[in-house]
């Protein structure tokens, strides 16, 4: 009877602890963009401490997360977007779900004006996204998510930052002075085209993998009306050549294939922004659980969450390691998803999100050694986490959101 108290007065301390931590963000800045209120959720243990916690239960505390039911396979843990890829990522309480993923997810992404042979600018359409895997400094440029408010003394249909859906902060680390001194600067989440008008944001090609999307140039380092944050960044992360900002433009989505259902049995063909391959990226804790105990012989100095460096929009706990592997279609919440494929990983998650520090190989190295279990991906591959596509065309997911499985089968990765 004693051991039992001692368990619930256990769980209900560490529940505690973690609701404290764990607090909505104010909006009364005296900065605040007009006529918006911030979105996100402010967790400063991340998802390191807690999710190793849970996953210590074993069986009873997966036990207490499920309960009784023998269909529910998860519950939703954690809720990311990544508005401007590769940077910080915002966690959320709950979030939009469209065909092409998120709300607010990988809609901006920087680039750089890739090089000719004889070492020139290669021209207008030379432009190519970067990411973390060549400059890990972008972790550390931190974003906010301001939303129309209609209970703002300011909100009117006709205020700028309502027409554009709400306003992106960006804040970054002032060149040479570490992470300290911190600058910002604003841009409109969804442009009007009176705004791109206004603005000067022109229509220009630039190269994601293999894709060549027209996307809306918000503004280069090789103008001469840039403002100085784009040469600040330029500068901070290191590049050597021209960088802009870039944003999908307006029904410029890229259409996806490859594992991803077709038109005719989804009704509409899969589309992504700026995301790597497909809309949604779900990743189980107890498997980064698992990974965690391996690092701790094979990389006992890594630092950082683990969790957050695979950058999943869904984690979610409550399973047995891995048990994601085999998921087909789920439902989550409300809405149904297919499960496309496997994630197959890069070096990205040797990078630590919380500093933009990079190791050497690590966690890359340890994954290789035990997760290369796709034949479609190629030797080398390691595969963590899976892709989800979206079953209808909006939908919602909230934290706390049950997850079912509604069909299992195999997988096989079809490379781009």
């Amino acid at each position: 009877m004693s051991s039992l108290i001692a368990s619930f007065l256990f769980c209900t301390l560490l529940s505690f602890v973690f609701l404290l931590g764990r607090t909505r963000i104010s909006s009364s800045r005296s900065d605040s963009p007009r006529a918006c209120r911030r979105v996100g959720i402010e967790r400063p243990q991340k998802l390191s401490h807690w999710h190793q916690i849970k996953h210590a239960l074993s069986r009873k505390g997966r036990r207490r997360i499920l309960g009784k039911s023998s269909t529910v396979a998860g519950v939703v843990e954690g809720l990311y977007v990544h508005p401007i890829k590769s940077c910080r990522a915002v966690e959320v309480a709950e979030a939009e779900v469209f065909s092409a993923g998120l709300k607010y997810d990988r809609r901006y992404t920087f680039a750089e004006l890739r090089r000719g042979p004889d070492g020139t600018d290669s021209g207008s359409s030379g432009w190519e996204f970067v990411t973390q895997r060549k400059y890990g400094k972008l972790a550390n440029i931190r974003l906010e998510i301001w939303e129309p408010d209609p209970d703002s003394l300011d909100y009117a249909l006709g205020e700028p930052n309502v027409q554009s859906g709400g306003v992106l902060v960006v804040r970054y680390p002032a060149p040479g002075d570490g992470v300290d001194e911190q600058r910002s600067f604003e841009i409109p989440f969804d442009p009007t085209k009176g705004q791109i008008r206004n603005q000067g944001y022109v229509l220009q090609k630039m190269r994601i993998w293999k894709d060549t999307p027209d996307s809306l140039l918000i503004t280069s380092t090789d103008r001469s009306d840039a403002p100085p944050w784009i040469k600040d960044i330029q500068a901070y992360i290191g590049s050597s050549k021209h960088l802009a900002l870039f944003r999908v433009a307006s029904g410029n989505d890229r259409h996806v294939f490859r594992n991803a259902p077709r038109k005719a049995e989804l009704g509409y063909q899969s589309l992504v922004g700026f995301a790597d391959a497909y809309p949604l990226n779900l990743l189980g804790l107890a498997s980064v659980a698992d990974l965690d105990r391996r690092l701790k012989e094979t990389a006992p100095g890594l630092t950082g969450s683990t969790a957050l460096r695979f950058r999943a929009n869904i984690y979610f706990k409550g399973s047995t390691a891995y048990a994601e592997d085999s998921w087909k279609r789920i439902r989550i919440g409300q809405h149904v998803y297919h499960v496309a494929c496997r994630t197959t990983r890069c070096e990205l998650p040797n990078t630590d999100q919380s500093t933009g520090r990079k190791h050497l190989n690590q966690p890359s190295k340890t994954i290789r050694a035990y997760r290369d279990i796709d034949e479609g991906a190629g030797p080398g591959r390691a595969c963590l986490g899976m892709q989800l596509v979206p079953v209808s065309e909006h939908g919602i997911i909230r934290e706390g959101d049950e997850i079912e499985v509604l069909e299992t089968g195999e997988h096989r990765y079809i490379a781009q």
